[in-house]
């Protein structure tokens, strides 16, 4: 038990993935091997400026009669709740084995201080000190600065990926003398990028993305379910732009394009689940949670079709009729796929 404990904060776990170094890391002298083993790997590394400056005010806190242990905690290099998550279990760890009263957070930036609630949940802490680098100020330094960034693949991802998806979505509607719709092109793909980013769905992306080149290069018939899905996904899309994109009205525009592209979208996802569901088999996985997502898929489809369709002819005689039996049948083709689920 210490009365106070040091704690360092590595969000992107550059310790794991570039030193090989499992956290929590508890001790000075773990603390300056991990930091000699992370800067022989990533000399240019700020979390090695981190660990440094946390042992000198492990250091600074012992002379003066404090209390203290010295602590790092790695997160995952998918930041965000995977990443935040690792950290509160470790915090969890180290509180339980040294039971601190107050805690002074060591960090190389403002990324890693968003964890600051995590921490504050389970100990006070009574200071957060940023370990800031001294460089160059002058132009050719910076230069090298913003060039070293941009070849870290982690740096690269997050920002040369963006912008070359928002040229190339520009560029592709320019050609078709259509640069209105770019722009359009360009805020639906931003929208979609903060919504994989602000819910972490990278780690989900990249499987799938992985599973597509594995049943390539190992020749299973799942690649062709995915391929056919890609194509399916876009029918879906152009069919539902092609019957909205001359609608003035944007309720009606939004129907539209529901309307015409919801069954190319659920064949769409059939054809993935399918394809999920060869590798499964081909892994020896279970195969029946894939057809009861189909069911639902289904299930879902049909809501979203008829209340498109709804939308579109409010005022048909048996327009509400035709919705509540799309929902009856809804639930009744959900039904059978949890059902079967269950059963199986």
């Amino acid at each position: 038990m210490v009365k106070k404990v040091v704690l360092v904060i590595d969000r992107d776990d550059d310790l794991g993935q570039k030193a090989n170094i499992s956290s929590p890391v508890i001790g000075k002298d773990n603390i300056l091997a991990a930091a000699i083993r992370l800067g022989t790997a990533d000399p240019e590394d700020s979390d090695v400026n981190a660990l440094f400056g946390a042992v000198k005010l492990y250091d600074e806190l012992k002379k003066a009669g404090e209390d203290v242990e010295v602590v790092a905690i790695c997160g995952d290099k998918n930041v965000g709740v995977v990443s935040d998550s690792k950290i509160a279990e470790q915090l969890d760890k180290v509180v339980m084995r040294l039971n601190p009263s107050s805690a002074v957070v060591v960090t190389d930036g403002s990324e890693d201080e968003f964890v600051l609630p995590i921490i504050s949940s389970r100990v006070k802490i009574d200071s957060v000190h940023r370990v800031v680098v001294k460089q160059s100020r002058t132009i050719e330094s910076t230069y090298f600065m913003i060039r070293r960034m941009l070849n870290d693949p982690k740096i690269a991802r997050i920002t040369l990926a963006p912008l070359g998806m928002i040229f190339l979505v520009y560029s592709v509607f320019l050609v078709l003398q259509h640069p209105e719709w770019g722009i359009g092109g360009i805020i639906f793909f931003l929208g979609i990028y903060f919504m994989v980013k602000a819910y972490g769905w990278e780690k989900n992306i990249e499987d799938f993305l992985d599973s597509i080149r594995t049943s390539l290069v190992e020749g299973r018939l799942s690649f062709v379910f995915y391929v056919t899905s890609a194509i399916l996904l876009i029918i879906s899309l152009v069919n539902g732009f092609n019957a909205s994109v001359n609608n003035p009205n944007p309720s009606e525009a939004i129907a539209n394009f529901v309307f015409y592209s919801a069954w190319w979208f659920v064949l769409s996802g059939i054809f993935s689940l399918l394809a999920k569901a060869a590798d499964a088999y081909a892994e020896n996985r279970k195969v029946s949670k894939y057809f009861t997502m189909t069911f639902l898929l289904i299930a879902l489809g049909l809501l979203v079709w008829s209340s498109a369709a709804y939308v579109l002819e409010p005022d048909a005689p048996d327009a509400l009729q035709k919705l509540g039996g799309a929902i009856a049948g809804a639930i009744f083709i959900a039904t059978i796929g949890v059902l079967t689920l269950r059963r199986l």
